[in-house]
């Protein structure tokens, strides 16, 4: 069906059954037939000898500016009753405010104001860039279009500002006036200041309350992350000096036993996912990944401390060694009399070699043998002597008496 306002507007809607009877298909092109009997594309309207497809609130939004938010769009006033019409162009960040806005000539105005329930608006167009809307505003209404006397346009399209800041724009306009006149907006910090960042207050929880609300978890995470890479690429030195303090921070005993009151309560709270939380702990500190990761790691370090790593593997030996080392007894075969003490079985290792009787500290398994009770190569008993001595752990004899 088709309404024709005058010779150069006409609105086209499409009815069901007259699409199945194919009496549309002369005027529409076989896309947009298609489209128009899925019930996607109901209404195009015809401005002199152009199509344009009317678009709705959904297709609005989604064409809508995904950098800075704005709507950017080109619409037709369409007054059923008297036959006249507007085309204009509107650039804004909100929904609301697009709804708002009718229109800015000084004739279509006044008739807008008298006559507000007999217009009807018609969005034909929706662009990326306010110069976009200018252009498609100036091939419009051009002066063959304002010869007609429905035509409540003045001028020719593409007029106006067509530059329009952005969110992002004005924005960053603001901070860059708070930084030059910081004496102005000094109570204004210092009360922020105040409010939320002395700890957990009321206003801080209902602050982040409302940042939940409308962010998601994922998008803050990302805005976060954004934040502290543009801080490290623009402030280096003091991204740097703020993590050193950070970390002397968190090393510190009272946050230490913090962490450690908090992880404990949490874990008595959360049972499951704690033991999830450890196994996927355990997990990625044992994975072939971490384990390649930590090999590459300490051997840089190593070739660049190279003092330090040798203290240090040091350490590790004395150390480990005074873990596992055990006191032992020298006994007298026929006695089973103590002979002499030694702190570890390596240590009597190295007695054997300098009074003669071994000729290395290999011996030291000999020792071991003895004191393990380990059974003989023989198959009878087990080992009760080495290099002509008993020899036990100084443990069993203490636990007897």
């Amino acid at each position: 069906m088709i309404i024709t306002i005058n010779d150069n507007i006409e609105i086209e809607m499409f009815n069901p059954l007259e699409l199945s009877f194919g009496t549309s298909e002369d005027r529409l092109p076989k896309s947009k037939l298609n489209l128009a009997r899925l019930g996607i594309s109901k209404e195009r309207i015809r401005i002199k000898d152009r199509w344009f497809d009317v678009l709705s609130q959904s297709d609005l939004i989604r064409k809508r500016n995904k950098n800075d938010g704005y709507y950017r769009v080109v619409y037709i006033q369409v007054n059923f009753k008297s036959g006249e019409y507007y085309i204009g162009k509107a650039n804004r960040p909100r929904w609301s405010d697009l709804q708002r806005y009718p229109g800015s000539g000084v004739k279509f105005s006044n008739k807008f104001k008298k006559y507000k329930e007999q217009f009807l608006r018609y969005y034909i167009a929706a662009c990326k860039t306010a110069e976009e809307t200018e252009e498609l505003e100036a091939s419009i209404v051009d002066s063959d279009l304002l010869l007609d006397e429905k035509c409540l346009n003045l001028v020719a399209g593409g007029g106006g500002t067509s530059k329009h800041p952005s969110v992002a724009e004005s924005s960053e306009k603001k901070r860059a006036h708070m930084r030059a006149n910081p004496e102005q907006f000094k109570p204004m910090l210092e009360a922020s200041i105040k409010a939320f960042r002395s700890g957990d207050t009321p206003a801080l929880r209902a602050r982040n309350k409302r940042i939940k609300e409308v962010m998601s978890e994922e998008i803050y995470r990302e805005m976060s992350r954004d934040r502290i890479n543009k801080w490290k690429r623009e402030k280096p030195r003091e991204y740097l000096e703020s993590r050193r303090k950070n970390h002397r921070a968190i090393k510190s005993s009272e946050v230490q036993e913090k962490r450690k009151e908090s992880l404990r309560k949490w874990a008595q709270e959360n049972p499951e996912k704690h033991r999830e939380w450890q196994e996927k702990l355990i997990k990625s500190r044992t994975s072939e990944e971490a384990n390649s990761k930590r090999k590459a790691s300490l051997k840089e370090w190593k070739e660049k401390n190279p003092d330090e790593a040798v203290a240090n593997s040091k350490k590790r030996a004395r150390a480990a060694a005074a873990k596992t080392s055990k006191e032992i007894y020298m006994l007298d075969l026929l006695t089973g009399k103590v002979l002499r003490e030694f702190p570890s079985q390596h240590a009597a290792a190295r007695w054997l070699v300098d009074n003669g009787m071994a000729k290395n500290t290999n011996c030291v398994s000999s020792i071991s043998s003895v004191c393990l009770r380990k059974p003989c190569s023989t198959g009878y008993g087990y080992r009760k002597k080495a290099y002509g001595y008993g020899w036990c752990f100084a443990s069993e004899i203490k636990n007897d008496e």
